[in-house]
């Protein structure tokens, strides 16, 4: 711990007392305090006389607000030096491809010149050349632009109604081809042939609608994702409580890393640490505004190649078994055979049961919430999470609920609006949107991790 106090003094020092959060755009007032330049315009004047400083309540005129521009460049530096500690071998060539800086001053781009069109940094802000320009935060310069996004966005959903309309027209007239005599009764539980077949033209183009369909609902899901994380919401980074961890979770040093351990190691009860669940809150919390981090699921096993195998077999399995129905004209129905497969099938659902009990949980909470005893963890008991697990995903609502996303979320995009009342959860890779929750929230919220999942790991990025 030794090694990432320092950090964390430093951390202390650039951080805005308004806000909370590092200082973006720091400037100083008439008393020397410094903030983020939006929270100075938030200070309202007491009583129609001067605005005065939170800290020591003396007055200050905002025309003598002046920038500290070496400031600006010290909290990049610490949020840069954050993020190469936490980074995992071979993250760091990938991310400095990834980010955008200036290639004058190589320092972080957060302003827009409106007279030249370029991107500026802090340092390009303030030379000769663009001194007299107007420029803005990158922030404020896309805001004009979401308005043609969601109208763009408008047109892709009049899209997919249509083709929605086209594949309904489609079913209903394979349906109309098809001898619509009742089979069941007829024919119980035995192989039965088509009078009708189905036109091989026909299913080819009930399957293009159906692709087309799927790729526009994915697209419009990560178009959603992307505008939620991109536009709306403000990137936060978070530490965990260490005080609040339970007995059965490991820390790391710089407080973004948790794992489970199935020995209850905590030597001294503290008041606001879990004693029975195996949870732990973020140190940070919020009470206004829409902020936005990730959770990486790190689970031995969980690899790329796995999955694509198992891909590849299914769709092997779905060829032949469309090849079987053509080739002779029948379709299989249940056998006895398949009656007799039901008590393994039994036996395994219990086993699936069984994996469900080691699992994760990733989401917000209320920092009162109740942190002693067996909880519930609903959104009733003040924490609003998804449950991940090998089974699957889930909503953790009352009672739960079974979610079925495209991918397997390695990555988890928690985007907070605490005013909008909603807690929205996307797959932080692919942009897909995965769960929404709603509420009214009138306490402060923190960050929520759960880990009863031994070979797991939980670690907040950024």
């Amino acid at each position: 711990m030794a090694t990432s106090a320092p950090l964390r003094s430093l951390e202390e020092e650039v951080t805005c007392s308004i806000c909370l959060d590092y200082l973006r755009d720091p400037v100083t007032i008439d008393c020397g305090h410094v903030f983020c330049r939006s929270c100075t315009t938030d200070v309202r004047p007491i009583s129609g006389s001067r605005p005065v400083c939170p800290l020591c309540k003396k007055p200050f005129k905002k025309e003598n607000i002046r920038p500290v521009w070496q400031l600006a460049s010290l909290v990049e530096n610490i949020e840069r030096l954050k993020v190469d500690k936490g980074r995992q071998p071979g993250e760091v060539t990938r991310e400095q491809q990834d980010a955008k800086l200036c290639e004058r001053h190589r320092e972080k781009l957060h302003y827009y010149c409106e007279d030249d069109g370029k991107l500026l940094c802090v340092m390009c802000r303030e030379s000769r050349e663009h001194r007299p320009h107007t420029a803005v935060l990158m922030e404020k310069a896309a805001q004009p632009h979401r308005e043609k996004i969601l109208n763009h966005l408008s047109t892709l959903r009049r899209d997919r109604d249509k083709i929605q309309g086209f594949q309904a027209k489609g079913e209903a007239d394979i349906l109309a081809a098809l001898d619509t005599r009742d089979f069941l009764n007829r024919y119980p539980r035995k192989k039965f042939w088509v009078g009708k077949p189905i036109a091989r033209v026909v299913k080819k183009k009930t399957g293009e609608f159906s692709d087309k369909l799927l790729s526009l609902q994915r697209g419009l899901r990560e178009f959603q994702g992307k505008l939620l994380r991109d536009l709306e919401y403000k990137t936060v980074s978070v530490t965990l409580d260490p005080q609040s961890a339970s007995g059965y979770l490991q820390l790391s040093e710089d407080w973004k890393c948790v794992t489970y351990t199935s020995l209850y190691k905590s030597a001294y009860l503290h008041p606001q640490q879990f004693d029975c669940e195996p949870g732990v809150l973020g140190s940070k919390g919020f009470t206004w505004g829409k902020v936005y981090w990730e959770v990486e699921v790190e689970r031995e096993g969980w690899s790329e190649d796995e999955e694509e195998g198992d891909e590849e077999e299914e769709g092997e399995e779905e060829e032949e078994e469309e090849e079987a129905g053509y080739g002779d004209g029948y379709d299989d129905w249940e056998t006895d055979e398949d009656e007799e497969s039901l008590g393994d099938e039994d036996e395994e659902e219990e086993e699936e049961e069984e994996e469900v009990l080691e699992s994760c949980m990733v989401g917000v909470a209320r920092d009162s919430m109740k942190r002693k005893g067996d909880l519930s963890l609903r959104p009733e008991d003040g924490v609003w999470a998804l449950r991940l697990s090998s089974s699957g995903i889930w909503a953790n609502t009352s009672p739960e609920a079974e979610l079925f996303p495209a991918l397997r979320p390695r990555r988890v995009g928690i985007a907070l609006d605490y005013e909008g009342g909603t807690v929205t959860f996307t797959n932080a890779e692919s942009q897909e949107l995965i769960y929404t929750f709603t509420a009214t929230f009138t306490r402060r919220l923190v960050p929520f991790l759960w880990l009863k999942w031994p070979g797991t790991r939980l670690l907040l990025r950024p």
